[in-house]
């Protein structure tokens, strides 16, 4: 679903939340996400990482990488850009590996990791987060600082739609999403956790948990995601995988 255009929070707005309270809250966020529709130009440095771990405890396979690309959206589209020196670095690796397969790719892992479409949303964030609330009831409200910023944290639970092949495997899905919303009636961070349960083939059972992590700011007319954090780990046939990726935004 990320520039330091955050407004100066003074003490008072403490004192005026309660009466925010008895509002609509879930209405008046969509409101504020759907006035922002993402259209002025941006340029920025994403820096992502990625790491990887899978198979038995014995013998795991470690898998990681970092990179960093330029970003550029406007009204001729995306663009991004990388440094000669990454895609040496690139160049290298695979020609390393094409000698010998047990070589790591960290660079090329990074690359392949990031994606255009993942790309778009950091950088118009607000669209994901109206998509994720249209599957969430709201069940809890209160009066919570987000790291010393006044807000309230609204608490959702989550019903994810699934597809017939999905609905056929997962029998057990508990997923909820929070969000802190600042004085402006903006998001300032969100979370969410999945946790599912099932069987595939009728024999091997699995487990996942996912957790996501986004710490948003407002750049002009766009809600972007400045870190993007996911942890997710499963286990399912003897075997076990844990991968986290961290996405960094910064504003050129």
């Amino acid at each position: 679903m990320s520039l330091r255009i955050l407004p100066i929070l003074r003490p008072l707005p403490f004192l005026l939340l309660g009466s925010l309270l008895s509002a609509d809250s879930v209405s008046e966020l969509k409101g504020a996400l759907a006035r922002l529709n993402g259209q002025e130009a941006l340029k920025a440095s994403l820096e992502y990482q990625v790491w990887n771990r899978r198979g038995d405890a014995k013998k795991p396979v470690i898998s990681e990488g970092k990179a960093t690309t330029l970003v550029e959206d406007g009204p001729q589209g995306l663009r991004l850009s990388w440094s000669r020196g990454v895609l040496q670095a690139a160049a290298q690796e695979a020609r390393a590996k094409s000698l010998d397969p047990d070589k790591r790719t960290p660079t090329r892992n990074a690359l392949e990791g990031l994606k255009a479409v993942d790309i778009c949303e950091y950088l118009n964030g607000a669209g994901d987060l109206l998509r994720n609330l249209e599957l969430a009831q709201l069940v809890s409200e209160k009066v919570e600082a987000w790291q010393g910023r006044p807000s309230r944290l609204l608490t959702f639970k989550v019903v994810p739609r699934m597809g017939p092949q999905e609905r056929k495997y997962v029998k057990d899905l508990d997923a909820t999403l929070q969000v802190w919303v600042g004085t402006d009636g903006l998001p300032l961070a969100a979370e969410s956790q999945v946790h599912m349960k099932g069987r595939a083939f009728l024999v091997i059972g699995f487990e996942q948990w996912q957790k996501e992590q986004f710490r948003f700011a407002r750049a002009g007319n766009r809600l972007v995601v400045l870190q993007h954090v996911q942890e997710i780990s499963g286990s399912g046939g003897g075997e076990t995988s844990q991968s986290k990726t961290v996405m960094n935004l910064r504003l050129n």
